[in-house]
């Protein structure tokens, strides 16, 4: 079964965009092939849903994260090479000889450089292959894990085929242009389907260590999977990868709260905890490490969100109706007996108090009966959590805290339980002096 999301959820988290120098992706996207980027993106949009291919996947990245290998090439000199191996081989060994004792005879009667520069890049193309060979040796005789074996074997027997094997005497051959008819068909023509997979490997090996060396650097952890009918996510230490030096709490679902109730003033975190929270979620769903120190949790069938949920004016909708039909999807969604996580930043806040406070208790208690799913809902109502805290058992209540010094809110954004009463919304207009330059405004014109 396919990891459910959609495009809104995608966005809330910033998880994807090559192009977004701030997205979850980006901070992953350090590999030294476009190869292995295209891989790493095709990861991105396809979480895993079941437990054995998430631990079979993590397995490999926390095997490499504890391990110091790399790749023995450059960006520059890969390229360089899988040009020369991907282009240009002839469909048969009379073919390779006839195009390429043309290209001698150009470069003798009119100083043509190809032929100079594919021997060139045959020469280099061989190193890396040798290279990268010497690499999986190394692999191997570190005693991996089982998963990570699996894949070397798979890699090195690829070099049994005697087109491959040939390659380990290439320095012994003499004469260039000889040496280099002999290589070209057999790497290009011959063996251009076991090259072909070998580079293929590379790209992927290329993934394992960029993601392993991104989650070392970052001091990410892996997460262990619970059984699916726990219903369990427990992170401790959790925190965003995006914000420096940013405040670590502790979040947990399981069988007995299915929900979290979070209040909290404005600023004081509420939204970037729940994108903290979907982020962690999503990447240990691709079985790569995370922003937290530890994490148990059983595997779930899709998130969504409802953070950043703009008005629609093509279809005419308001930001209120534009939140009623978002939360209309999200129901349908949680109505097929889906294991989801769902979070809902300020719930209804399109419309007017009164309303507000009604949609969020009996949404909140309606979803909260859900218990194979998971739910964060933040709100500014408390009373909306005093009136779920008389009839729901399976909510649990948390605020971000705040306070007020001289004119000034400060922030803790370190989770508590109960229900936060804080309201600073007039000490913060009041810092930045909006009425005073309001009644200047109007003493200007009055005088």
């Amino acid at each position: 079964m396919d990891f459910s999301i959609d495009k809104q959820t995608l966005e809330d988290l910033n998880i994807l965009g090559r192009y977004k120098p701030d997205s979850v992706f980006n901070i992953f996207n350090h590999t030294k092939t476009r190869g292995g980027s295209i891989m790493l993106e095709h990861m991105f949009q396809s979480p895993l849903t079941q437990p054995v291919e998430i631990e079979s996947r993590n397995m490999i990245f926390s095997y490499f994260q504890d391990s110091d290998f790399s790749l023995p090439f450059t960006t520059e000199t890969f390229e360089q090479s899988q040009q020369y191996l991907d282009n240009g081989g002839s469909p048969g060994l009379v073919q390779s000889i006839t195009g390429n004792i043309k290209r001698k005879a150009l470069s003798l009667i009119s100083n043509d450089q190809e032929l100079e520069m594919l021997i060139q890049s045959q020469k280099q193309s061989v190193e890396l292959l040798i290279s990268f060979h010497q690499l999986l040796l190394s692999i191997w005789e570190s005693s991996p894990n089982p998963k990570v074996q699996e894949e070397i074997t798979k890699a090195l027997s690829i070099y049994e085929n005697p087109s491959l094997q040939s390659i380990f005497q290439y320095d012994k051959e003499a004469g260039n242009f000889y040496r280099f008819l002999k290589y070209d068909y057999l790497i290009r023509v011959k063996g251009a389907n076991n090259v072909k997979e070998l580079v293929n490997i590379i790209h992927k090996f290329d993934l394992y260590i960029t993601v392993a060396k991104t989650g070392k650097e970052r001091d990410f952890s892996y997460a262990s999977i619970c059984s699916m009918q726990d219903n369990k996510i427990d992170i401790n230490g959790l925190y965003h990868p995006s914000i420096q030096n940013a405040v670590s709490n502790d979040i947990n679902f399981d069988a007995n709260y299915n929900v979290i109730f979070l209040t909290g003033a404005n600023m004081a975190g509420k939204s970037t905890l729940m994108k903290s929270f979907g982020i962690a979620t999503y990447l240990v769903h691709m079985g790569f490490p995370g922003p937290f120190r530890s994490m148990q949790f059983s595997p779930i069938q899709g998130i969504y969100t409802s953070i950043n949920v703009p008005d629609n004016l093509s279809l005419g909708y308001s930001h209120f109706y534009a939140e009623v039909v978002r939360v209309k999807m999200i129901a349908q969604e949680v109505a097929q007996d889906k294991r989801l996580v769902i979070m809902f930043d300020e719930l209804f806040k399109g419309t007017n108090v009164k309303d507000a406070y009604e949609a969020t208790v009996q949404i909140t208690q309606a979803f909260a009966n859900k218990k194979k799913c998971s739910f964060i809902i933040s709100t500014h109502i408390m009373e909306a959590g005093m009136e779920l805290r008389k009839k729901q058992e399976n909510i649990k209540f948390l605020l971000l805290p705040s306070t007020i010094e001289g004119a000034v809110p400060k922030y803790s954004y370190k989770l508590e339980s109960g229900i936060s009463d804080d309201r600073h919304g007039m000490a913060i207009i009041r810092k930045e002096k909006i009425l005073d330059l309001i009644k200047a405004g109007q003493q200007k014109i009055s005088n």
